[in-house]
């Protein structure tokens, strides 16, 4: 979270699920009727194929700017794997998850040389409400509100009230700041362990 100066975190239990998430399962099983394929899936096949936007990846997670990034530096971290929740994982995923949420966030450290503040979100199927497991995926999304050392990102009227975000930097272009980040990152921790 980003409202208290030391790393912290917070889970969240809905009775319903909020309409971002509604909207997006939505989305994704409009494109599994469509096109008899998981959207994320497809996303990450995409992303890795192109190459341009994926910053790191390790045998089961990719890390990548997606071309609609809301924030400069919103990453995402996707399972390689079509599986809905993190009690799915296997242990060697689960120990992947770990290093990998790890070294992304020690990769937004490093790009700036401090703590960045971020919000990070878990994307899972809803529980007690049905079967998703044709159509969703489990994923993680980055909301780091910095767009530079010294700048933040605020949301405008438009963000907030009608939820068109407007980044205002390409996103090929910070990932390649961000692969430069996660090189310093693993270069420095190398040389500490």
């Amino acid at each position: 979270g980003v409202t208290m100066p030391h790393p912290h975190g917070q889970i969240y239990g809905y009775s319903y699920i909020p309409k971002k998430l509604e909207l997006e399962l939505a989305a994704c099983k409009e494109y599994h009727e469509e096109k008899n394929a998981c959207l994320i899936c497809d996303m990450v096949e995409d992303e890795m194929e192109s190459g341009e936007r994926v910053i790191f990846e390790d045998a089961h997670f990719v890390v990548f700017l997606p071309f609609f990034a809301e924030y400069p530096y919103g990453i995402y971290i996707a399972s390689k794997r079509h599986i809905q929740n993190l009690a799915q994982f296997t242990g060697e995923e689960k120990l992947s998850l770990a290093r990998t949420i790890r070294d992304s966030v020690g990769m937004l450290d490093s790009l700036f040389g401090f703590q960045f503040p971020y919000m990070m979100c878990m994307h899972q199927d809803p529980v007690n409400s049905g079967d998703f497991s044709d159509y969703y995926h489990f994923h993680i999304e980055f909301f780091p509100p910095l767009r530079a050392s010294n700048k933040q990102k605020f949301n405008a009227s438009s963000e907030t009230g009608a939820w068109a975000h407007a980044n205002p930097t390409k996103p090929e272009e910070k990932a390649e700041e961000l692969r430069q980040a996660y090189r310093k990152f693993i270069s420095q921790r190398n040389e500490v362990g």
